[in-house]
Order: structure tokens, then sequence, then C-alpha cells
């Protein structure tokens, strides 16, 4: 005897999907098929073995930390976009991942009819992570960049849980350079006149992260 499905609840989506109908949207129902196929890419990418942090958890998160502050964001499409796309290419041993995930996105928005406009801000979204420096006169880059340095504000548990995940990808370098080269890139961040661009991720995450990247020197010392 066969059962119908009428009447019963629909299945629960995963989390992944819900984000790919989301990534879906932005492009509207006539390129539907073709984002489809360009978010599974992207999804693929995020999941290749050397990624331990920058993986589709990375992204998962960030879009979590933007779907919060959705009413403060000009360029909600640019923004989703460029947290999609701008770990795309990631390779620890190559000093050029932000360039090449720029021209990623830009070639793949291009074939799927993105505004110039939209692709232009998301290509500086992109390269903006090269220092971390957010863009003059675009609140959003602000946002974006928070964003991104969410997890230095995030509890002692889940910023050490990162801290190894980040080792784990530099598991090619020996421990003496890797200590020095990763004090250097968190004295960096600590140097600055804040780590967070937007008064909210200041009042929310600041404080926690100092005291995070601190022990993280601490301990590398």
């Amino acid at each position: 005897m066969t059962h119908s499905s009428e009447g019963l609840p629909a299945r629960e989506k995963t989390k992944g999907e819900v984000l790919q109908e989301d990534f879906c949207d932005i492009f509207g129902e006539d390129r539907k098929s073709e984002a489809l196929k360009l978010s599974k890419k992207i999804a693929e990418e995020y999941q290749t073995e050397n990624r331990s942090y920058h993986n589709f958890e990375h992204i998962e998160n960030l879009l979590s930390f933007l779907k919060e502050r959705e009413s403060e964001i000009r360029d909600l499409n640019g923004v989703k976009l460029a947290a999609w796309l701008h770990d795309v290419v990631y390779d620890t041993m190559a000093n050029d991942n932000e360039e090449k995930s720029a021209q990623y996105a830009q070639n793949y928005l291009e074939q799927l009819g993105i505004p110039e406009e939209t692709i232009a801000h998301v290509v500086a979204l992109i390269r903006a992570t090269v220092k971390h420096e957010a863009i003059e006169n675009d609140s959003d880059s602000a946002i974006f960049l928070d964003a991104d340095l969410a997890i230095l504000g995030s509890s002692e548990e889940n910023y050490d849980k990162y801290a190894a995940k980040i080792r784990k990808e530099y598991e090619w370098v020996s421990d003496e350079p890797y200590r020095a080269g990763r004090i250097k890139v968190l004295k960096k961040i600590l140097q600055r006149p804040q780590i967070y661009f937007t008064e909210r991720a200041g009042k929310e995450l600041e404080q926690q992260a100092k005291v995070n990247i601190e022990r993280e020197i601490s301990r590398l010392s």
C-alpha cells in the first residue's frame, strides 16, 4: 500500500538549503537555474580539504551576522554576494587570494547579469579585506568587515577553536615561524585605533576581542 505525503508536515530545510535559496533570490527567477549552479560551485570551493576555518561555516556565520543588521545595510544584495565570494579562492601558500576572489566574483556575476554597480561594490568589498580597511563613505563596508572579524570577539571557547583551525590551515609552516607570524598579525590588529568599525560591533565585541587576542599572543610567546 502506498502512502500519500499529502497532509504530512513538510521536511524542514537545512541551514545550507535556506542560504542557497537566499543566494538564488538575489538573481531573480529567470536566472535561478544558473544561480543554483553557482551556489553549489561556491559551496564546493569552501568545502575543500585545505580549509579548516575559511570554510562554508565561516560564510554561514557572516550571513547570520549580516541578517541581524539588514536594516542598516544599503546594498544588501552586494554585501551578501561579497560575503559568499570573499574567500572563494583560498590558498595559505599564496598572497593574492583576495584579488583572485574579486576576479572570480566579477567573472561569474557578469555572466549572471548582476548590475555593473553592484558588481563593482562586491569587488570593492572583497578587496577591502586585504588590509581590513573600510571604504570611505561606505557604511556597508564597515558592517561587512565587522562581520568578517566577528569571531575575534566571540566566547573564549569559540575563539580557541578558531585559533586552532587557523593553525591547521597553516600546518605546512613549522611552529617557530608560525608563532612569529601569527603574533605579528595579532599585534597589528591590536594596534588599530579600534578593531571594529561600527558602534554596535564595538560595544558588543571589541573588549572581548582584545582579551582573546592578548590571550593568544601570551600563549604563543
